[in-house]
Order: structure tokens, then sequence, then C-alpha cells
């Protein structure tokens, strides 16, 4: 295309000019003045394209980037504009196609490559994203959006791990990049410890003041810390900046119930206030991210709206189960019973002595995922006897570091266990205990998920407690479904996966206990209705006396960072019994897969 004439080329640049200094209303009249006299120049279409779309009017900005590409097809940059306002409209495989074609026709461009990870990553196509964001750091080491982007989508994948290490170097090249502190003061957070998440949010919020998202997540990780009073300043903080965005509304709601003050507002008051504020945006299911879709849910089943709850919560859960999909993992239900029938056939073979007493530090707390293991842990850690150290991951590191990379299962490697390499294993998790724990006489390990590794657990410590939590199985079962946890858990998107794993962690757990009976069933029904009573035969196993601490263990503000942070903050409640049934008409699928479990339950047969 012929090179406009020399005056429209100095109107050109004085535009241009107006718009890098912020000057958008002077820039967006000097551009409609050059298009006066020529409709069609290109470089002025893409101007106006600019500011449409700075100022947020994607369609305009659509538009002209369209007539600007169109009356020069050598013009990229209106073709890069239309696919970044199709990333925008969240239409992602028409910007996977643009700017696929501008991948080839500038193959050494890292913005090119880094905005077709991103319209990889919205077709949920996520290792053809992973591969565009690492091009994109190779091709511009220094170009920190590409870093943010890979380290929070490898998070969102559940590969921590990776996601810290990119998100480390691209803090490295770019200190106080907003973007890349956020992500890795979420990445952070999953870290043992607490304080260096909280710090780098901290830093991200000073980088950029006016950005939400690091202020909520801040506020999210100083309750976990038990530091509520500077979560309700910030969050008191957001909501008054942003009146019409829910998410404040949501945590505050949550803190309330955990830590509310004379005067305060109830918690519904602020649910009902997040919703308004959702409902006035006009947007439905479909229109929000699954984890505002699932706090949505919880606000409406807090308020009864039983019907819209269960919508939102089911929009969110399929929302979560895609990107597991997209990622590899789906759950295998014959892997799983398989994996049980070889524990049950090989510790069958070789039955055990329960111990005859615990003089072991570590006390086991094992069972499904919200079936009250965070709630005995925070009352047996306000004992000044007993360390709470949380869900942690030692006894499966213990066993991955031996079995990965190799063909060995793990029933073999169990089964190949002797009493030498059995000893080297408890003196390696002896070793990794918190070193906050140091002068408690025991240590509380509540990692649901170590039902699997009883025998093995009995293997390293003949002489440990083991605890088992119980629930209705239902309650259990619909509390799974309307939780967000990480991505460490692959059956609890779908209620007929959640109905088969719970079925098959009953067969596994019934299996332990009569194998070894010195293991301590703990109903959390009787836990809520009379707290001591359920608790003692646990304090005389270990050779312990009641402490009036305990009772009061909703005090204790020591680090919780399981999904039950906010409930073990509160003195006993009992409205999270029978909890499934105001849900029983959708509930069909899970019960189908559980069978008479629930009633076995109810009648006392666990």
């Amino acid at each position: 295309m012929p090179a406009p004439p020399i005056h429209i080329q100095t109107k050109l640049r004085q535009a241009f000019d107006l718009l890098n200094a912020g000057r958008d209303d002077e820039a967006r009249r000097a551009g409609k003045d050059i298009l006066k006299s020529m409709p069609r120049e290109p470089n002025a279409l893409y101007l106006l394209g600019v500011l449409h779309h700075k100022a947020g009017d994607l369609k305009e900005a659509a538009r002209f980037f369209e007539k600007s590409y169109a009356a020069d097809r050598s013009n990229l940059a209106s073709y890069s504009g239309i696919g970044i306002v199709r990333l925008d409209q969240g239409r992602f495989a028409e910007a996977a196609k643009i700017f696929e074609d501008l991948r080839r026709a500038m193959p050494r461009d890292p913005v090119i490559a880094n905005n077709l990870g991103l319209a990889y990553k919205g077709l949920d196509r996520h290792e053809a994203a992973v591969g565009a964001f690492e091009a994109a750091i190779a091709l511009g080491p220094d170009y920190a959006d590409a870093y943010a982007n890979l380290g929070a989508l490898l998070t969102t994948l559940g590969d921590n791990a990776r996601a810290l290490d990119v998100l480390q170097r691209g803090r490295r090249i770019s200190p106080k990049d907003p973007s890349i502190l956020l992500h890795l003061g979420s990445v952070l957070a999953f870290e043992p410890e607490l304080q260096p998440a909280i710090d780098v949010l901290k830093e991200a919020v000073a980088a950029d003041p006016k950005a939400m998202e690091p202020r909520w997540r801040l506020a999210s990780l100083l309750v976990n810390k038990g530091e509520f009073d500077a979560a309700r300043d910030i969050l008191d903080r957001l909501i008054e900046e942003a009146p019409d965005d829910p998410t404040a509304y949501f945590d505050l709601a949550d803190l309330l119930e955990a830590r509310s003050k004379p005067g305060d507002d109830p918690p519904e008051e602020y649910r009902r206030r997040g919703l308004a504020a959702h409902e006035r945006s006009g947007a439905q299911t479909k229109d929000v991210s699954h984890i505002l879709s699932h706090r949505i849910a919880q606000s409406y089943e807090a308020i009864g709206a039983y019907d819209k709850a269960f919508r939102f919560y089911s929009t969110a859960q399929n929302g979560f189960r895609q990107i597991m999909k997209a990622a590899g993992k789906e759950y295998d239900p014959a892997a799983v019973e398989d994996l049980y029938d070889g524990l049950i056939d090989y510790f069958s073979a070789h039955p055990m002595e329960p111990p005859a007493r615990v003089d072991a530090r570590p006390i086991f707390i094992v069972g499904m995922p919200r079936s009250g293991t965070s709630l005995l842990e925070q009352v047996l850690a306000s004992h000044p006897a007993i360390f709470g150290a949380g869900e942690l991951m030692t006894v499966p590191e213990l066993v991955e570091r031996r079995i990965g990379g190799t063909d060995r299962g793990f029933v073999e490697f169990v089964a190949g266990l002797d009493s030498a390499v059995a000893e080297e294993l408890a003196r390696e998790y002896l070793d990794a205990l918190p070193a906050a724990s140091s002068d408690a006489r025991f240590v509380t390990d509540k990692l649901p998920a170590n039902f699997l590794n009883v025998g093995l657990i009995r293997r390293m410590f003949p002489n440990a407690l083991i605890l088992n939590t119980l629930r209705h199985p239902l309650d259990v079962g619909w509390s799974v479904f309307v939780q967000k946890f990480g991505n460490h858990l692959v059956y609890d998107h779908d209620l007929t996966d959640i109905g088969h794993y719970y079925a098959q962690y009953d067969r596994l757990m019934k299996f332990w206990r009569d194998w070894d009976s010195s293991i301590i069933p703990v109903r959390y029904e009787d836990m809520v209705s009379d707290m001591q009573a359920t608790i003692m035969p646990v304090i005389e196993a270990l050779g312990l006396t009641w402490d009036p601490a305990m009772a009061r263990f909703f005090e204790n503000d020591r680090e919780v960072r399981t999904a039950s942070r906010l409930q073990v903050r509160r003195p006993i409640y009992t409205s999270s019994v029978a909890r499934w049934k105001r849900f029983e008409q959708w509930l069909g699928p899970m019960l189908n897969q559980m069978g008479s479990l629930p009633g076995d339950y109810e009648e006392g047969n666990i």
C-alpha cells in the first residue's frame, strides 16, 4: 500500500504521540480528523481500534481493527489487534487461528507466542498452551507476561514444582511485576510455611495497590494464619472500593461466621450483598469463572436457595472437571478397585498384633476428606502435649522417592519392605516433622488420604495411634462435591465418582479396622453432640488427661490451611449434620454407588 501524504503522516505521528502520552480524547479526535479525509487510512483505523479497546468497547475495537486490516493486509498489528479482542471476548478458537497465522508470519515474536498460549488455554488445550508459553520465554527471556501466564497455568494443572521454578525465574528478571508476584504468592501458599506466601503477596499489593485479586488472596492467607483483624481490614477496604464485586462480600461472610464482633452484620447479610452484586451484573452460570460460580453457590445455599445453589455448584464442578480432563487427570474406578484389592489380599495374608501401648510421636488421623479430620486435629492440638502439624505429605513423598521412576507398584513396594527399610522410613518421617513441633510429645498428621497407607504406617510405627474419622456417607459425599479442593483429587467433581470412591474407601477402611483393632474410629456426629466424651478414649490411649483448652479449641489460632480452616475457628455447631438432605433430590448418582452404606451408618454399622 502506498505511503500516505506527508501531512497525513505528520498528523498520524502526532495522534500516536497523544496516545502514548495518555491523552486519549485528543488522540481520538486526531484519528477521526484523519479519517474524514482518508476514510480507509489503515493506521488511523488501527489507532481508533486501540483507543476503543483501551476504553473496554470490544465491539467497536474489533470493527476498527477489522477495517484497518481490510485496508492493508500487510498490517499485521491490526490482525493481532483482532486476535487480542477475540481473547477478551472469549472467542478462543478464532483467536487461536489468528495467532497461529501470525506465528507463521513472525516466528520470533514472543508476544505472539504468548497470546497463542492464552488462546490455547481458553480452549483447554493445556499441553499446547504450556508449549506456547515456554516458546515465548525462550524467544523473550525478559518477557514477564509469559512467566506469569505459564506459572499460573502450571499451578492450575497442579504442577506446583514447575510453577514455582518458572515464577521464581520470572521474579529474578522482573522483581516487581505484579502478576508474577501474585501467582508466585499463590503457589507458595502450597508450601509448608505460609509466611513466604504472605510476604510475596504483600509485595504484589505494593506493586499494584489498586488491584483487587492480590488483596483478596492476601486476606485469605491471613485468615489461614489466624490474623483475622488484618484480613478484615483488607476485605472492608475492597468492599468500599468495589461495591459491585461479589468476591469480598463472600470472603467477609466466611470470616464473620468464624470471628464476628459485637455490632457486626450477620454473615448472611454479606452473602446477600454479594449475590445482589452478582445479579446486578446480569451474568449467568456460563458467564462467570468456575471459582466465582462456586462461591455464588455457597452463598445461595447459605440463604436457602438450594435449586440455584445446586445449579452453580454443578456448573463450577463441570468446569473444574474439564480442566483436569484437559490435563490428563481423570478418575479411574477400575484402577482404584485393583489397588484396594491388592492391599486387602496382601495384608489379609499378613495379619498383625495390635500395639499394646502408644509410644510413637506421630498420631495419624485418616479418613475421607470432609469427615471431621480438621475438627479432631484442632481439638487435640489444643492440648499442650500435642502439636497439630496439619496435612503432611511426608508418607506419600517417602513412597514416591522409592518407587518413582521404577516399575514397582505400591502394593509391590509394601510387600517387599523389610524391617530395616521400615525403620529407615520412620526416621526420615520423624526428621521431616515441622521444627515447631520439637517440644511436643505428640504430633498429629491429618492427611486424610493416609487411609491408603495404614498398613505401611503400621510397619513404620508399630506403636503409633491411628484415628479414623467417620461421618454420614451422604454428608461426606455432598461436602466433597461442594468444596473446592486443590488439584490432588480427581474424583471430587462428579457425584457418581464421589459415590464410587466413598464405597471403595469404606471397603478398605473396614478391612483396616478389622486387621488392626487398635484403630480408634471417631464419629463426626458424636464429636459435635458430646465432644469431651467422644475425645476421651483418644486422650486415654495417649496416656494424657483432658485439658480445659480442648473445650475451647476454636480459640486456638494455630495455622490452618485445609478446607475447614474457618469451621475449626467456631464453637461446636450442628448445622452440617444431615446437610445432604437439603439436596436429596439431586443425589441419586452418588447414592446409587453407595448402596446401603448410608442406612448402615445410621444404624451404627460402621
